[in-house]
């Protein structure tokens, strides 16, 4: 590593921006050396004060100023001042000595050259870069420790310096000789350390006066919360006995306010739905009645048939005058016979016309019936689909367990429906009903089994629909075999009244053949005329007869139809009389268990607090003990509670925050406890690499030193020589578990006796100083104050030139440190300066020819009348080649 250029803008009297490249490697075993010359006052030294103040320096005393605003340019009459100082250090870093942070991804990285930049405004704010970067100033001096770098020692030698070394005291020269060893970077580490041991140590002591405080409290507040945990089990095991017990009661009582809410309402929609169909009964009732009252041309036809009969009855009174003549007639004649006959006849002409009459209105009667038939059968067929639908519906929704028992209750049903089919065949319409009656009992208890048995499927409409059209099939069947049984009976009778008719007409031509072949007349032109009328009048009669025998049999339908509607509507009626009582009992039941309910809500509440949790709450039917036992043992708990009283539920708050707090100062202890044992094991390895490795450089410099003395006074004697200091052997003192019961004051004189004792023992290297003999040649000098200026300037050089000699730094910068030399002495420092160019970078600032001489560039620092310094350069090797 070397310096391959220095950049100064706003430093001191280098207002412009500056920069000096010096010569790295000139081959590889020589480095450069750089030579910056110029008169008095110009402001080279301030070229030596920039390199150190860029290398970390904070004494102003050492800078040559005051306060930290002097380093930046004040102005002049010619230009006015600046607001910033910048000096920047551009350091080749190709040998890898130093690794620098990687900012994003963590780790180290090495870069080839690193650039050091310290940056000062004149509002006081500062900044250190390294590759501008901003860093502390702890890691650049840790950085320069590694690179062996001295900068308040002998990397930047300035003027005085020299002389005041060897004036300093014992334990400054120790400062001195740490960076010349090159345990520096350790001191840094261990002082560090050191630091963080003492505050620790304070931390330490705070934080177990803190504890002596808080124990006793916190002693108390666990007896309290104690106290409050044993109330919280209690309290957590009478809420879950309550939770259970409370809910075990209001689930019951709910699900039966909600069981009778649920029947309320199912029971309300079949009262609405009769009430319906009984609103529509009552409307059809009106109508039919209002249709029975409207009978006028009814009225008008009875009337004309009273008139016609009345008529009839004149003409047959007309007529039986005329056959009465007639038969005195035949009788004043002695024709009893024929009178008779001629009586017979039309005895047996009337008969059968009247059984003709008959049989007309039976045949008509016969064929209203039988267009009946067809629209019941068509209902009938219509209803049997329905059955098997609901059947089918029944078996699709019964669950796999109840299989066995639809199958039974289907087997019934089958079973029911055929003996309503056999029924059905049946001719006498008591045997019909008697069968009709046992098959509904049958179906009764069939639908009865089967409720039972789907309860748990919800089918209870299902088999409700499946027993209305079942009922609605056995009026079919009984209205289908009322019907055929009064065509068959109808039938009948016009089967007999025809044979009948048949009979009477043979009759009737056998009398009309005995009075043709006696050749008499048993009719006058008179009783024809008579007869026709009456012929006429018949005709006439029997179409009002038909008319009215229509209308009547329309009237007795609508009659029936309207008797049945009454009964269906009493029927009606009386189930809704029915439904009214079960709903008030069910109204009562509801009320009841939702008087219940509020009570048993309101002592949840009182007892328990969270209603909503014991309606959330699921239990298990025969899970936990009784309701007796669960009641006894709720009491006990609740006399525990009593007994325990009252506990403030701050006191848990507050004990939180306390053991939290006694947990974390505990934590705090045992942390820096380790940390002290951590930090002791540190310092102790350290003061263990310092010391040997202090030792180890010690004794090169010591013979190095003898050796460039030698050759600047050219003989004598030199000597450094170690101060060790006076220590006493002193145990280390324990802090034991009692030493942490203890008051305030004996934790704080315990800790304070470990950490003093622990620094006395503890010194890196031992050293109360360094002492320095030098003995000129045929001289008897041991002191060196007693040495003349020169040979003290020519001691410091030889001390600096054998510290250099054994832990060069990459560069140094001598500041007019061969001011005091005469020309044959400046001829060996320049020598030995050409001899250590091997080993480090030289940038030497001088008046001295023998030391420009061996430069291998030349700065030269003017100065204008405006107060700025200004810099000139000359490559000497390419002067001499020319």
């Amino acid at each position: 590593m070397y310096l391959e250029k220095l950049q100064i803008q706003g430093f001191k009297s280098f207002a412009n921006k500056n920069t000096l490249v010096f010569p790295g490697m000139l081959s590889k075993s020589k480095r450069g050396v750089t030579a910056i010359v110029g008169p008095n006052g110009s402001g080279k030294s301030n070229v030596a004060d920039a390199v150190r103040w860029a290398l970390g320096e904070q004494s102003m005393k050492t800078l040559r100023g005051k306060k930290s605003q002097d380093v930046i340019f004040s102005g002049s009459d010619k230009k006015g001042r600046l607001g910033m100082a910048e000096v920047s250090l551009y350091l080749n870093n190709e040998n890898g000595l130093i690794d620098l942070p990687m900012e994003d991804q963590g780790g180290m990285a090495n870069y080839s050259q690193i650039v050091l930049t310290r940056r000062l405004y004149r509002d006081g704010n500062s900044e250190y870069m390294i590759n501008n970067s901003r860093t502390r100033l702890s890691d650049i001096q840790i950085m320069l420790a590694k690179a062996k770098f001295g900068q308040k020692t002998y990397s930047v030698i300035g003027q005085g310096m020299v002389e005041g070394f060897l004036n300093t005291s014992l334990s400054e020269r120790k400062e001195f000789f740490d960076e010349a060893t090159g345990v520096k970077q350790f001191q840094i580490k261990r002082d560090e350390s050191l630091n963080k041991l003492c505050s620790s140590y304070e931390n330490l002591n705070q934080a177990q006066m803190l504890l002596s405080e808080i124990e006793p409290r916190l002693k108390s507040l666990t007896r309290q919360v104690n106290k409050l945990q044993k109330r919280g089990e209690i309290e957590t095991e009478l809420k879950g006995l309550q939770r259970e017990f409370y809910g075990k009661i209001w689930h019951k009582i709910n699900n039966k306010f909600n069981e009778y809410n649920k029947q309320l309402l199912e029971v309300e929609q079949i009262k609405r739905d009769k009430e319906k169909k009984l609103d529509t009964l009552n409307r059809d009732l009106s109508e039919m009645e209002k249709d029975h009252k409207d009978l006028t041309e009814f009225m008008d036809w009875q009337q004309e048939l009273t008139e016609d009969q009345n008529q009839k009855d004149l003409l047959i009174k007309q007529l039986a005058k005329i056959e009465a003549r007639i038969e005195v007639k035949f009788e004043s004649s002695g024709q009893f016979d024929l009178s008779w006959l001629a009586n017979k006849k039309e005895e047996l002409a009337k008969e059968t016309a009247i059984i003709e009459e008959e049989i007309s209105a039976l045949t008509k009667n016969i064929e209203i019936e039988k267009e009946k038939l067809p629209v019941l059968e068509k209902d009938k067929k219509a209803v049997d689909s329905k059955i098997q639908e609901f059947n089918r519906k029944l078996v699709s929704l019964s669950s796999a367990s109840n299989n066995e028992t639809i199958q039974n209750i289907n087997n019934q049903l089958n079973k029911s429906l055929n003996k309503l089919r056999q029924a059905e065949a049946e001719t006498s319409l008591d045997k019909i009903k008697i069968a009709l009656q046992q098959v509904k009992q049958e179906l009764k208890q069939t639908i009865r089994i089967s409720s039972m048995a789907c309860e748990k499927n919800n089918l209870e409409q299902t088999q409700q629909n499946l027993s209305k059209t079942i009922e609605k099939k056995e009026k079919l069947i009984i209205a289908i075999n009322e019907t055929s049984l009064r065509i068959s009976a109808r039938s009948e009778r016009v089967k007999l009244l025809t044979e009948k008719k048949l009979d009477l007409q043979n009759e009737l031509t056998v009398i009309k053949s005995k009075l043709e072949q006696q050749g008499v007349k048993t009719s006058t032109k008179e009783q024809q005329e008579v007869k026709q009328k009456i012929n006429k009048m018949n005709k006439k009669i029997a179409d009002i007869k038909e008319k009215i025998n229509k209308v009547s049999s329309q009237e007795e339908n609508k009659r029936n139809k309207l008797f049945n509607l009454q009964r269906e509507l009493q029927n009606l009626q009386n189930e809704i009389n029915s439904i009214n009582n079960q709903l008030n009992e069910i109204k009562i039941n509801s009320t009841r268990f939702e008087t219940r309910l509020e009570d048993l809500e309101i002592e949840i509440r009182q007892n328990y607090g969270k209603l909503k949790e014991i309606k959330e709450h699921k239990f298990e039917e025969g899970h936990g003990a009784d309701q007796e036992t669960a009641l006894e043992k709720i009491n006990q708990l609740k006399r525990q509670l009593d007994l325990i009283g009252g506990i403030d539920p701050e006191a848990a708050k507050e004990y939180k925050e306390t053991k939290e707090r006694y947990d974390f100062l505990s934590n705090q202890v045992n942390d820096l406890t380790k940390a002290i044992d951590s930090l002791e094991q540190i310092i102790k390895k350290l003061d263990l690499i310092i010391k040997e490795k202090f030792d180890k450089e010690f004794k090169i410099i010591l013979t190095k030193f003898e050796e460039y003395f030698k050759i600047l006074f050219n003989g004598g004697r030199a000597k450094i020589i170690k101060v060790m200091e006076n220590t006493e052997d002193i145990e280390n003192t324990e802090i034991t578990e009692k030493n942490r019961e203890v008051n305030k004051k004996e934790i704080d004189q315990n800790i304070n006796v470990k950490k003093i004792k622990f620094l006395q023992k503890h010194n890196a290297t031992g050293l109360a100083g360094i002492e320095i003999q030098a003995t000129p040649p045929g001289k008897k000098i041991k002191s060196i104050n007693m040495l003349s200026g020169g040979e003290r300037a020519l001691t410091a050089i030889a001390l600096i030139c054998a510290i250099i000699s054994v832990n060069p730094s990459p560069f140094v910068v001598l500041d007019e440190v061969d001011a005091a030399l005469d020309e044959a002495n400046s001829e060996r420092f320049a020598k030995i300066l050409d001899d250590l160019a091997h080993k480090t970078q030289f940038i030497v600032i001088t008046h001295n020819r023998a030391s420009m001489r061996k430069a291998n560039i030349l700065y030269g620092i003017t100065m204008g009348n405006d107060g700025v310094s200004k810099l000139l350069s000359i490559k000497l090797e390419e002067t001499k080649i020319k």
